[in-house]
């Protein structure tokens, strides 16, 4: 009885629980929707504040990649949102009967049951709403090929060396390769072709390629061996790359991979780098590249191949690639004697083939002779094998045109081996050294891509796969240093080997450049008296370890009257032990003895600037990674044209634009901004790349504007007047704001792109300042600017029409993105706007209506749209009328997302927003012929891609994503019409089963 008492006791507390909960259906059904509404709010701003993360992520790197939890949550969010929105009308229904007087009693309890359990499903989901990270930085797509030198010709030579690599790696039993051989004679190229061929027949599926050199930089090696992968290390610590690179090898979807580590001097510790190798599961096998064999054996490669010198009649083919000259040609004999002369080394070939390339008889006379003299000169210190590159290398500098060449040749040897030098780097120089007598940055550039052209040409330098940077091959760098050291010229050595004896006993006299490496053994001195330098580098190779300078006479005691360029280049091989002072100290009279100096480049430095008040001369100084004191003593550089700030916080006064009136270039990048006046006082500046003050016009408070809205919350702000407008510059990327992440991380973009601006958080009539620039501005970032009702014509009603790129960021009362209906043009004409607008973001704009707006007789072509993103506009019902549509034949990226009332992508009832078109127009197909990437993403209205039966076809399609876009249908035309290209697509996303699955419905 008691067991059945208590069993009784238990069912009636259960029974009168639920009897209370269907009762609170009913009598708390207010409160259960006040709290659901509560629910909904607190999601709405959770999804908010995910979505601006990942905005912030995208504009950091561009390209991401939604973490899938924060995906798949962001789909589940857009779901119940939608769910409580139909919840909601329902129960709207229901107070409507006698205003809620009399409800539907059976309805009421329905609706309250479910609006518990709904706001049961919001909590959920705000308690999954936490998340560390929302996105990724897209993976790096991995090099289908690695880049092979231009003019590559494969001989029996290196065919025999080839296949021996092919073989020994197709062996199940070998882990290493070694390829060894003179330098010059082509390792490098023959790796590199032989990794394509071994992919290309599909015994590796990947293929990944490092540098080492004679100093391996591991954390460099590690950077360089990911990219050629595709891969992305986000660490710092060497050891914990070393160890996330392990994990990626071990995960990789590519389980054979081949690693090519090129220009091995010594034995490597591949467990250091991170490279798996042995008889473990996912390890690679090893190709590495070596001027030294023992090199091999202490590598304990499995097999060993060595890479002869061409035959002759190898080598003469080569030559006359090069020389363009055929079989014909009257100069057959003599260019058999000079193939002689460079004894089989490619690199000496092409060398001497591209300087003597349009050449008559004579000059080709005059070559062999110089060529077989030179072999009679012993080159001391280097050794026999080494002599001829060296020779035939000379030769190609003595032949080179102009006295400009032959100094950028010089110069580039001063930066560390495989380093890849900036072509902004030698425009400094240029001007600094003034090669070419010209006035303008501009000009300089162009004549240095000219000159850095014939270097390239005349295999004297290498490219890097981007167009801003170039490299030396590591002998014809050695080259260079020895024909800058027996001209007195350039000069290089490493600090802590000798190097103040050194100094003294080769009296370095007319030197322009000397390159020093430093180590932690060696300290700078309190002076240096070298009164004909025109160059100086304090410069660190490895940022992550920075060289400790102390104060010391040791050095200056030194007679070093005679040097014009000295160069202090840091590196540190192994790690420092802790509490060391990684960055260098300069002393406040390090500078006094070098009047003449005319380039300074100090990196990874403690420096005041009142240490370079001595040097009346000097033109170009940049400062990267210093801690920086005392700005203001820059004005006492009157005669500086390039001034190059990054990473290095500094303040800029106002004053120093009245004091540096010859500036021309400057770059201040991660280092604090500068006010709009100061960069306006440079009178003669042609480029500026960097983040300006926050501003205010005259008469409006910096607290808040007429709304109240505040717009600026740093105390820095420069007060204009108000007709101020920015100087017009030849080249520009202007930031306003508190952030600059998006110039750091996109540098190439940068200064590849000559005009860019960056505008955050101000009022519309406040973007009058920048009117000078808009006419020819390539690039606009433009984010939460207040009382902005549309792009084009409010800002640059001349139509901006050089913008290649726009990204538009969170104004809040953004209608549209171009408005030809209030075009100044009137009815008069067509206008002309966006003309040339090949990439157009828009994320974040609630109000925004329409992207494109204008009056039915304006027709608005969009013909060099390539790429465009929308997202969270939840205003927007379509983005393209089908006038504009159909002008898309360059379109190649589409990305949509989180757009609510999107109902499709392009709108065929109605054109230029006005007026009624026929459905049956005579064309009821939309082809975007170039379409390769198609993307739509919680578009919970979304029905179809054309509206009015309209199908749209993509020939080009290769990749798709659709997903939460649950009322979207295909219709039977279009899914025929698009089938018929899926066979000849092979990297096809979009597959047939996302076809059946809309079409199903």
């Amino acid at each position: 009885m008691e067991i059945l008492s208590g069993v009784a006791s238990k069912l009636g507390e259960l029974l009168a629980d639920a009897t209370i909960n269907q009762g609170r259906y009913l009598f708390c059904f207010n409160s259960i929707i006040k709290e659901l509404g509560d629910k909904e709010t607190n999601l709405k701003e959770a999804q908010d504040v995910i979505n601006e993360k990942v905005e912030q992520d995208r504009q950091k790197h561009r390209a991401v990649v939604v973490e899938k939890d924060v995906e798949k949550w962001l789909a589940d969010v857009v779901k119940e949102m939608a769910n409580v929105q139909n919840l909601k009308a329902k129960i709207d229904e229901n107070k409507s009967c006698l205003n809620g007087w009399c409800p539907n009693w059976g309805c009421r309890y329905w609706l309250g049951r479910k609006a518990l359990k709904k706001t049961s499903k919001l909590a959920d989901l705000l308690d999954r709403g936490k998340f560390s990270t929302v996105a990724h930085p897209t993976p790096l797509p991995s090099n289908k090929e690695l880049p092979a030198p231009r003019h590559f010709m494969s001989f029996e030579t290196t065919e025999l060396a080839c296949n021996q690599i092919i073989e020994a790696l197709k062996k199940e039993s070998t882990k290493m390769v070694g390829l060894h051989g003179l330098g010059g004679v082509g390792k490098t190229t023959l790796a590199k072709f032989a990794g394509n061929q071994l992919r290309q027949q599909k015994i590796f599926d990947d293929v990944g390629i490092a540098t080492i050199s004679r100093d391996p930089n591991i954390i460099n090696v590690q950077s360089e061996l990911v990219k050629s992968l595709g891969w992305a290390l986000a660490e710092k610590d060497e050891k914990d790359r070393a160890d996330r690179l392990r994990l990626m090898f071990s995960e990789s979807k590519s389980p054979k991979i081949l690693i090519i580590l090129d220009d091995v001097w010594n034995e490597l510790d591949l467990e250091t780098v991170g490279i798996p190798v042995g008889d473990r599961d996912n390890c690679c096998k090893i190709l590495l590249t070596t001027r030294l064999q023992p090199v091999c054996d202490r590598m304990g490669c499995d097999t060993q191949i060595q890479l002869g010198v061409l035959k002759r009649e190898e080598g003469l083919a080569l030559l006359r690639k090069h020389a363009g000259i055929d079989a014909d040609s009257t100069l057959i004999g003599v260019s058999e004697q000079i193939a002689n002369e460079c004894k089989g080394l490619p690199l000496a070939i092409k060398a001497v083939g591209s300087a003597l390339r349009g050449k008559g008889f004579g000059q080709w006379k005059v070559a062999l002779h110089k060529l077989k003299n030179a072999k009679l000169n012993t080159i001391e210190g280097i050794g026999k094998d080494d002599q001829d590159v060296y020779h035939c290398l000379k030769f190609s500098y003595d032949n080179l045109n102009g006295e400009d060449s032959r100094s950028c040749f010089l110069l580039c040897s001063l930066f560390p081996e495989d380093y890849e030098i900036d072509s902004n780097d030698l425009v400094g120089y240029a001007v600094a050294l003034d090669w070419y007598q010209v006035e303008s940055i501009e000009e300089a550039r162009i004549l240095v891509s000219g000159t850095i052209k014939e270097l390239k040409t005349s295999s004297l330098l290498l490219d890097t796969g981007n167009d801003r940077s170039v490299k030396m091959h590591d002998i014809v760098r050695d080259v260079s240093l020895w024909i800058g050291s027996v001209g007195k010229k350039y000069f290089t050595s490493k600090v802590g080997i000798g190097l103040a004896e050194r100094v003294v006993e080769e009296s370095l006299e007319q030197c322009k450049g000397i390159s020093l490496v430093g180590n932690k053994k060696e300290e700078l001195p309190t002076s240096l008296v070298c009164p004909n330098l025109q160059i100086l580098q304090l410069q660190n190779t490895v940022y992550n370890y920075k060289l400790k300078v102390v104060t010391t006479d040791g050095l200056a005691e030194r007679a070093m009257e005679q040097y014009e360029g000295i160069s202090f280049l840091g590196y540190v091989k192994e790690e420092l032990p802790s509490g060391y002072d990684y960055q260098f100290h300069v002393p406040e009279h390090f500078f006094e003895g070098m009047p003449a100096l005319k380039v300074v480049t100090v990196i990874g430095g403690v420096i005041s600037l009142k240490s370079l008040q001595f040097l009346t001369n000097l033109q170009v100084l940049q400062l990267i990674q210093c801690k920086v004191s005392d700005a203001s003593f820059l004005g006492k550089l009157k005669r500086l044209q390039i001034l190059c700030v990054k990473e290095s916080p500094i303040e800029i006064p106002e004053e120093l634009g009245d004091q540096l009136s010859r500036l021309k270039l400057l770059i201040f990048i991660n280092s604090g901004c500068i006010s709009p006046i100061t960069i306006k006082k440079f009178s003669q500046l042609e480029e500026f790349y960097g983040r300006i003050k926050d501003w205010e016009a005259e008469g409006m408070s910096s607290e808040e504007n007429d709304d109240g809205k505040t717009l600026h919350t740093d105390k820095k702000i420069a007060r204009l007047p108000k007709d101020f407008t920015f100087p017009k510059l030849q080249r520009h990327h202007v930031s306003n704001g508190n952030k600059l992440e998006f110039l750091m991380q996109e540098e190439d973009e940068i200064f590849g792109q000559r005009r860019g601006l960056k505008i955050n958080n101000c009022e519309a009539t406040s973007l009058g300042i920048f009117s000078a620039l808009y006419q020819e501005l390539e690039i606009l970032n433009l984010r939460t600017i207040i009382g902005c009702h549309n792009i084009v014509p409010s800002i640059d009603p001349r139509g901006l029409n050089e913008l290649t790129c726009l990204s538009v960021n969170e104004c809040k009362e953004l209608e549209c993105i171009m408005d030809a209906s209030k075009s100044p043009h009137g009815k008069s004409g067509n206008p002309v706007m966006l003309s040339r607008l090949a990439e157009l973001s828009m994320w974040q704009l609630p109000e925004l209506k329409w992207i494109w707006k204008a009056p039915a007789q304006y027709v608005i072509s969009l013909q060099a749209l390539t790429e465009l993103t929308v997202c969270g506009c939840n205003n927007l019902t379509y983005i393209f009328t089908l006038s504009q549509a159909r002008s898309l034949k360059q379109l190649k990226s589409l990305y949509v997302s989180g757009c609510c009332r999107m109902e499709c992508i392009v709108e065929a009832k109605f054109d230029h927003n006005e007026g009624e078109i026929s459905v049956g127009d005579g064309n009821a197909m939309l082809a975007l012929p170039l379409l390769t990437k198609l993307t739509l993403h919680n578009l919970p209205k979304l029905k179809s891609f054309c509206s009015e039966n309209y199908c749209s076809i993509w020939t080009a399609l290769e990749e798709s994503h659709l997903r939460h876009c649950p009322n979207l249908t295909v219709s039977s035309t279009e899914l025929e019409a698009n089938l018929q290209y899926l066979e000849e697509v092979c990297l096809f996303v979009f597959t047939f089963f996302h076809f059946l699955q809309f079409y199903a419905k």
